[in-house]
């Protein structure tokens, strides 16, 4: 004998009431546990290949991760292309230095004035990279959110300074103001713009090329571990250091 409608209807409506109680029940116990442990909960979540849950509450996360990999990414970008103009501004100089033909001395002083003036715009992008970057991990560390913890040291170029080390030379700003290149081991700088921590190169490596391991705020002090003078074809100087990044 068939069931009553109405009997099954009732039947229907408690079923569906439970399992409304039951996702209140969830999402109340999912809030808690958002609030109290987020980053045990998204260790979890990862381990199991979940970045995303219906209403992107860990969507953030992994935009976060490849925003920083693409701002490190033009950053590595920028900086190899630093490299190269800054031979072919060495090349301009040294011809609008020894031609003596008026016009191509001034053609090349001008070619050589604009390849200055990429490359400090290279090295102005760069520091806005490196904004985005603290922007990103301070964003984290405000949500409790657990992202890989960025390193306290790394290599830093300084700038250009002549080969005695007294004056900075070339056309990027010094990354410690007007503070003298001539640094060493135990000094504490200061820095006066946002700067990439870089790693220690390996065997056939350029410092610039070795990876971008984190970054550092302008204004941010730092202790100075090591120091590498490199000098370039015009007989200046590149000043690397490895710092230790001091807390606040």
């Amino acid at each position: 004998m068939p069931e009553n409608p109405s009997r099954i209807n009732a039947i229907l409506a408690t079923t569906q009431s439970l399992f409304t109680v039951l996702r209140d029940v969830f999402l109340v116990i999912l809030f808690v546990v958002l609030l109290c442990f987020p980053a045990q909960l998204n260790s979890t979540l990862s381990k199991a290949g979940i970045s995303q849950l219906n209403g992107g509450i860990f969507t953030w996360q992994k935009q976060a991760q490849q925003a920083t990999a693409q701002s490190t990414d033009a950053a590595q970008s920028n900086t190899s292309a630093s490299d190269t103009l800054e031979e072919i501004k060495s090349t301009l100089d040294d011809i609008a230095s020894q031609s003596g033909d008026p016009n191509i001395k001034q053609r090349a002083s001008d070619a050589s004035n604009q390849a200055a003036t990429s490359i400090a715009s290279l090295d102005n992008a760069n520091s806005s990279l490196a904004h985005s970057v603290l922007t990103l991990q301070d964003a984290a560390q405000s949500t409790q959110v657990a992202l890989p913890t960025p390193p306290a040291e790394g290599w830093v170029l300084l700038g250009n300074a002549d080969p005695a080390h007294q004056q900075w030379t070339h056309s990027t700003k010094s990354k410690i103001g007007d503070a003298s290149p001539a640094v060493g081991i135990g000094q504490t700088v200061t820095f006066a713009d946002n700067v990439f921590l870089r790693s220690d190169a390996v065997q056939n490596q350029k410092p610039g090329e070795a990876a971008i391991t984190g970054a550092a705020r302008a204004g941010s002090s730092a202790a100075i571990l090591a120091v590498n003078f490199i000098p370039n074809k015009k007989g200046n100087v590149r000043v690397w250091v490895k710092v230790k990044i001091k807390s606040n």
